[in-house]
């Protein structure tokens, strides 16, 4: 469904190692997203918060958002799996237009102004729906778009998981760094690339960044991979190395000399030290 001039939204069903998910982005039109398998952490708009497989989020236009994927609850091929809808405000009017008898529920949509997480009967009612997609043609997905319209717009107890953020310019550009290096720490990142995310060149990046955390950006950047290492260690699942490049770092000699430096010990006697067995060590 990714052409645009021969469908009115789009449909993806996909698995991927977490590593390829996207990362943080915004979009004008609007996102529903089941996660079929997989655990971490999303941050929607001005909320970040834990995830796990079985949720079903709706996010409205131009609220940014990433889920990262912690390398848990993974298929027997190390992936993760999403299904994601996408469909614009646009096409919602045309469905006012080409069926009055829709107004009311698709209005209901689009009065919803924050992110929100499916409650549980709607996520029961609309799971079927999107599975079942992948095995229609066009024509048929179009009638699924429109049953899952009328779920939406169904009443319930969903809960708000991010909304736009209306904080300081200074505040705000905290957020979008925290919100980068959460969504791409276990990619390579560049001074150039967060930089200009914040709309920033490098040279101003640097003072802001050094002088608002009081580190460099790599050192808070290696933290943050530290941190994601030592979660993956406390699970007990995967070797050094695999837990080295998991993180984002790009060899184990080093991840190692950056993890006793943060952590006081080296990944081996940290997993050792918490109990954890060893038999995953090289």
């Amino acid at each position: 469904m990714d052409d645009q001039h021969k469908h009115s939204f789009s449909y993806s069903n996909v698995c991927l190692l977490p590593k390829e998910q996207i990362g943080i982005h915004r979009q004008p039109t609007w996102e529903l997203s089941y996660i079929v398998n997989g655990s971490g952490t999303r941050r929607i708009g001005d909320r970040e918060e834990p995830f796990s497989r079985g949720e079903v989020v709706l996010i409205p236009p131009e609220i940014p958002h990433c889920w990262h994927f912690d390398g848990g609850d993974l298929d027997p091929q190390g992936r993760i799996a999403n299904i994601t809808l996408i469909f614009s405000d646009e096409l919602l009017e045309k469905c006012v237009m080409a069926f009055p008898e829709f107004k009311g529920a698709i209005h209901i949509v689009q009065n919803i102004r924050m992110a929100i997480r499916l409650d549980k009967d709607k996520s029961l009612r609309i799971v079927p729906v999107l599975k079942e997609m992948s095995q229609l043609d066009s024509a048929r997905k179009v009638v699924s778009f429109m049953s899952i319209l009328l779920i939406l717009s169904s009443s319930g107890t969903d809960c708000i998981v991010g909304s736009k953020q209306n904080e300081d310019k200074e505040k705000k550009r905290i957020d979008k760094i925290k919100t980068y290096v959460t969504c791409n720490a276990v990619r390579d990142i560049s001074l150039d690339d967060i930089a200009k995310h914040v709309g920033m060149n490098r040279s101003s990046f640097c003072v802001f960044f050094k002088r608002v955390f009081r580190k460099t950006f790599f050192e808070y950047l290696n933290e943050y991979r530290i941190f994601l290492a030592c979660q993956l260690l406390a699970q007990g699942k995967m070797t050094i190395s695999e837990v080295c490049f998991q993180s984002g770092f790009n060899g184990v000699p080093y991840f190692s000399r950056v993890f006793r430096k943060v952590m006081g010990a080296s990944p081996k006697n940290y997993r050792q030290i918490g109990g954890l067995p060893d038999k995953m060590q090289k």
